[in-house]
């Protein structure tokens, strides 16, 4: 069995440094303290696997001790608790205050022996739940990332956009601010494809969501994958001028990649069109109203001659 990590708590200093030593000498490793709040502050630092509690203490009596480790930290470790005293009354009193077992002093030492034993392979059945609580929280959190991620572009896909966008619509409508939503289409894309092929269509849209994902990486952001070479991003508490702001500075970022597209009749590098909403919600708005409306602006976008973004009229 491995060695225990165990929180030696007992006010009078010979005896916990007697018993200290003992522990050691079985192999495991030791805290000692004199207090209660003494126990409860080192608690969360050593993490125990055993308490070690002794019951009659001057400034905190063991049982509150336990009760204040029992609220404070959900996650169970045993607690022994020591005392001079054997009467059943004091044993059961102890237990109810979130103790698991009992141990007189002096302690036997094959009685110590024996119970570290017990303690030993509760630890252990302890240690491998936690890990296989942690792999499958890992699990869940990998498979929620799957579900809710576009598989080429790692984005969030348009099941989560039409999540968190009905979400950013009631919030924003509750609170009386600006939200914007801004529909982004890579120029000339099918041109593009053809031309230099379907893996390089793919690297091109990795390439912008990458940019994508970088320039709207604040909190209250969110760009997503719409479908096809087309994005939305999501920017909370956001007004028109600042909309604005944020278009000029997306339509730069992707200049910037510099992507060759010799097929583009805008420009010999890929750009993209955008369309732009900024508007308070009501938060009665559905999310397909809003797609609607800033799909009509980003066509607007590409009747211009592309390569720019075009503002919906809200009101």
């Amino acid at each position: 069995m491995e060695a225990m990590r165990i929180l030696l708590v007992d006010d009078v200093h010979l005896e916990r440094m007697q018993l200290a030593m003992r522990l050691q000498r079985l192999g495991h490793i030791v805290e000692a303290v004199g207090s209660g709040h003494e126990a409860i502050e080192k608690y969360p630092l050593f993490d125990p696997d055993l308490v070690l509690l002794d019951v009659s203490m001057p400034d905190m009596s063991g049982t509150e001790v336990a009760e204040q480790i029992r609220i404070q930290h959900p996650d169970w470790v045993p607690i022994i608790f020591l005392s001079g005293h054997d009467e059943p009354e004091m044993i059961a009193k102890a237990i109810d205050m979130g103790g698991d077992d009992y141990l007189v002093k002096p302690v036997n030492k094959m009685v110590l022996v024996s119970k570290l034993k017990a303690m030993q392979r509760i630890a252990h059945m302890r240690h491998q739940l936690k890990e296989a609580s942690e792999q499958l929280e890992l699990a869940n959190e990998r498979l929620s990332q799957q579900v809710n991620e576009d598989g080429l572009t790692k984005l969030a896909n348009r099941r989560y956009l039409d999540q968190k966008l009905a979400e950013f619509i009631s919030w924003h409508g509750r609170n009386n601010l600006s939200l914007t939503i801004i529909m982004v289409d890579v120029d000339h894309f099918k041109p593009f494809n053809d031309h230099y092929g379907h893996l390089e269509g793919d690297r091109c849209l990795q390439a912008v969501a990458g940019e994508l994902k970088q320039t709207f990486s604040r909190a209250g952001e969110l760009a997503a994958r719409y479908g096809g070479e087309e994005f939305v991003v999501l920017i909370s508490h956001c007004d028109k001028t600042k909309a604005v702001r944020e278009c000029e500075r997306l339509k730069a970022c992707i200049q910037r990649l510099e992507i060759p597209h010799s097929k583009s009749t805008t420009s010999d590098v890929v750009t993209v069109s955008q369309g732009m909403v900024s508007w308070i919600p009501t938060g009665l708005e559905t999310s397909e109203n809003m797609y609607e409306i800033v799909d009509k602006v980003l066509y607007k976008a590409k009747e211009q001659g592309r390569n720019r973004y075009v503002a919906a009229e809200f009101t």
